[in-house]
């Protein structure tokens, strides 16, 4: 123990193992939760029918068809007839598609991105709910204004809805 060269607070601790405490245990390899080896291989069940609200999702709402291509915007620009109001505006124009096609436009002077995305799917699902109504060849593009985030969902839907009849898309109005 008397080593040259140590620090005082450094201490020799003989090398031999503690002895096991009373009680102590460790698991063997085969005392796992799952059970022994040869449970895990065992086959178990398939897949199993979905419980909850996902079951039946989507079975009534129709989907809707929405414009992509920066040609049919730029059509829909060129041809297309406006109607407004202080919270949406609508452009819509005649097409020979045996469906009606949607774009949503919402500019960040409405808002942040939650702001305008709540909106996105407000429209969105008027216009499904609106879906039985709406005439086939029809390419419209529902713009939301500042003014749409201010309001609540059935003067939204109304103002939508109108425009839509006053537009010829939506059956009730002109054609």
């Amino acid at each position: 123990m008397g080593r040259t060269g140590r620090r005082p607070d450094e201490a020799d601790v003989p090398a031999q193992e503690a002895a096991p405490r009373q009680g102590a245990r460790v698991p063997r390899p085969d005392e796992e939760r799952r059970g022994p080896s040869d449970a895990r291989s065992a086959t178990r069940p398939g897949p199993q029918e979905a419980l909850g609200l996902s079951a039946d999702r989507g079975a009534d709402r129709p989907r809707l068809v929405m414009l992509t291509r920066p040609s049919d915007f730029a059509a829909l620009q060129r041809d297309g007839t406006s109607r407004a109001s202080a919270i949406v505006s609508v452009r819509a124009r005649r097409t020979d598609l045996p469906v009606a096609r949607f774009g949503i436009a919402t500019s960040k002077r409405i808002g942040g991105a939650v702001v305008r995305n709540r909106i996105r799917r407000r429209i969105r699902e008027i216009l499904r709910a609106d879906a039985a109504r709406l005439r086939p060849g029809w390419d419209v593009l529902i713009v939301a204004r500042p003014q749409s985030a201010l309001v609540d969902h059935g003067a939204l839907a109304a103002s939508v809805d109108g425009l839509l009849v006053r537009s010829g898309v939506l059956e009730g109005g002109p054609a």
